[in-house]
């Protein structure tokens, strides 16, 4: 709203028509609470009455602090990172921040120069889910007093970290039920060698055989060409050339954990192709939950992450850093939950599994 003269309104607008000093508006806009709750009313009276807006860009200048931050993802067309992000921006924006989203598309170099505009632009803090870069180089570019929270990974130095350790849990939670329905020649099919999650989760694969007196077979160790930055279509067809690999090597075995939903929807798709029954010949459980797991055909099991809680987790740790009270690292506690689909099915009982929960869903 303008006022008389065409223009916006201002603060000495505001002052002028409460009768009260522009420190007293400033109490009262960033609710500093040293206002008499009746003159609180009176200025957001005026606030509401003239249209007036704060000129938070202004305020930036002064303070040396926007109310945005910056969020850089590995790669938006993944179908995990949407939660996240939602996450991220719902716990923003009930604190009063925006949120710039920065895509890296599963380039490491891309990251980096999204972290240094970032900066430039003078963010209040920056959140990186799943960074592909190394320690020093994140250090190099986030330098040693900016706010900053490595989301999805560890560094050497653990404050600002945001990290859900269901990995293992969930992987061997997993390959458990693999075992349960008479599974002895189980595949893991995981991304690339030097991922630590990857890393992670393979050992929850090992733990799980070992438990079950089972051989640790090098053979049945696969990984694809695809990295968690890589998108739908090159993950789920790092997969399919897994799958087909197996087979033509002559490799034996009746089921298949991949670390991530995409490659088993791959796999799967080249088994069905070549007549593997699906789960009669070899079952397949994948992780991440992701929603595209639901629609294939058949329904993918997966470990479901949660997604949602790492992004409100991410900011939580953000702000307290932004505000210089760092809590340390912050672990997102909710355990994984094995979602029991048609590539893994069969008649059960929908209860507790050790280390985690089990769910059968139907179709």
């Amino acid at each position: 709203m303008k006022n008389e003269r065409g223009r916006q309104p201002t603060l000495n607008d505001v002052a002028k028509r409460a009768n009260v000093s522009k420190q007293t508006i400033s109490r009262v806009v960033n609710n500093k609470g040293e206002v008499s709750e009746a003159t609180r009313q009176r200025v957001l009276e005026v606030i509401r009455e003239i249209g007036y807006h704060p000129n938070t860009l202004a305020r930036s200048l002064v303070t040396s602090r926007t109310h945005v931050i910056g969020l850089a993802l590995p790669n938006i067309d993944q179908p995990f990172f949407p939660q996240i992000a939602r996450g991220v921006e719902d716990a923003a924006a009930e604190a009063g921040y925006s949120v710039f989203l920065c895509n890296a598309a599963g380039d490491p170099m891309r990251e980096l120069q999204a972290i240094e505009r970032l900066r430039g632009h003078r963010v209040a803090g920056i959140i990186s889910f799943s960074s592909r870069l190394s320690d020093d180089a994140v250090e190099q570019a986030i330098g040693g007093l900016f706010p900053v929270v490595m989301a999805n990974r560890e560094l050497l130095d653990a404050r600002g970290n945001v990290i859900w350790h269901g990995y293992e849990t969930g992987s061997q939670l997993a390959v458990e039920h693999l075992i349960e329905l008479g599974r002895r020649r189980i595949v893991f099919l995981g991304l690339e060698a030097n991922s630590n999650i990857d890393s992670t989760k393979q050992r929850g694969y090992e733990a799980a055989l070992a438990a079950a007196g089972l051989p640790l077979a090098p053979d049945l160790i696969v990984r694809t060409a695809g990295e968690m930055g890589r998108d739908f279509n090159a993950l789920a067809q790092g997969g399919h050339t897994a799958a087909a690999s197996l087979i033509e090597r002559g490799i034996e075995f009746d089921a298949i954990f991949a670390s991530n939903d995409l490659p088993a929807i791959g796999a799967m798709h080249y088994l069905t192709a070549a007549g593997v029954r699906i789960p009669d010949d070899v079952a397949v459980v994948g992780f991440g939950g992701a929603s595209v797991s639901g629609l294939v055909t058949p329904t993918l099991s997966t470990i479901l992450i949660p997604l949602y809680e790492m992004g409100t987790t991410a900011f939580s740790a953000l702000l307290d850093r932004i505000n210089h009270e760092d809590h340390g690292e912050r672990l997102v506690t909710e355990l994984p939950e094995l979602i029991v689909r048609q590539s893994s099915g069969r008649p059960g009982v929908d209860g507790a599994v050790a280390g985690g929960r089990e769910r059968v869903v139907a179709g």
